[in-house]
């Protein structure tokens, strides 16, 4: 076998070697990146889950304001009606009405927008895991992909190591020089 031929199959064997590191090292950097989706979709779902507690922290305090006012007002009808001595007159019990319906319509809006930032959490949780599947299956396509690419350098590389092995095998046979007498 000819020193020409030699280092052209070494050349080859290195090209090859390198190719299908660097192929496996993408596979492996795409299944980290994938990973690191997943967990930066994670912590998206976790910042939702504290979002969503202070937005009923914020309900709630909303809820008691709201009745604290409804209680002031009522204290300060009472208070305008007993001084002006209509205590118990309907006037007083037409405005305490009012104050009751105005707190009541009032906690009522507050829990349409917490029922409403209750839909929008658990449609955001949704989303948190639908990013976290895909990241996972991004993770194995790229492990698929590198696979393949690596599976067909290899083909590409069979009939360059074929002739490699044939050269080798032939000059071993005909005891060239290379191999030495071990046939």
């Amino acid at each position: 076998m000819d020193p020409v031929s030699i280092l052209t199959g070494i050349t080859s064997l290195v090209g090859l070697g390198t190719s299908l590191f660097g192929r496996a090292s993408a596979a492996s950097d795409a299944k980290q990146a994938a990973s690191i989706q997943s967990n930066i979709a994670g912590f998206e779902g976790k910042l939702e889950d504290q979002r969503h507690t202070a937005m009923e922290l914020a309900a709630n305090r909303q809820s008691v304001e709201t009745l604290r006012m409804n209680q002031r007002a009522r204290a300060t009808a009472i208070n305008n009606a007993t001084n002006q001595n209509a205590q118990f007159g309907s006037g007083l019990q037409g405005g305490l009405a009012q104050v009751e319906d105005q707190g009541l319509f009032n906690l009522a809006g507050i829990n349409r927008n917490l029922e409403i930032g209750e839909a929008m959490f658990g449609i955001n949780k949704q989303i948190t895991g639908q990013k976290q599947q895909l990241a996972q299956v991004q993770g194995k396509q790229a492990t698929d992909q590198g696979l393949m690419s690596l599976g067909g350098s290899i083909m590409k590389a069979g009939p360059t190591i074929g002739n490699i092995g044939g050269s080798i095998y032939s000059g071993v046979k005909n005891n060239s020089g290379f191999g030495g007498p071990y046939v």
